[in-house]
């Protein structure tokens, strides 16, 4: 709910500062492995942005995943969340990305 909150306290700021009379859209990013749960953060949004500026808006995310080279084989790879072993050979893996959780863009009226 925190993270929810703070997304509706940054957005609602940027709208307000633009003199913005509603938001229409919020595009978020979350990544695989950054702990956020895509659908509960759609759900506290959801119950937060009733009778705020955002109260109509469309939450829109983009969910990314982590990439990883094998040190073994050196295969590029998609990891999940707990994944530390190549899903190819088995050996160890080194993850990029899948950590972000980021208001990519909101669409103001």
């Amino acid at each position: 709910m925190s993270i929810a909150l703070s997304m509706m306290e940054l957005v609602s700021e940027n709208a307000r500062m633009n003199n913005a009379k509603k938001i229409s859209r919020i595009n978020v990013v979350v990544g695989n492995r950054s702990g956020v749960s895509a659908d509960s953060l759609r759900f506290c949004f959801d119950a937060l942005k009733e009778d705020t500026i955002a109260g109509r808006a469309e939450l829109f995310i983009e969910e990314t995943t982590a990439t990883a080279r094998c040190a073994a084989c050196e295969a590029d790879v998609d990891v999940g969340p707990y994944e530390f072993a190549c899903p190819v050979c088995g050996g160890p893996v080194a993850a990029k990305g899948g950590e972000e959780l980021s208001v990519r863009s909101i669409e103001i009226e």
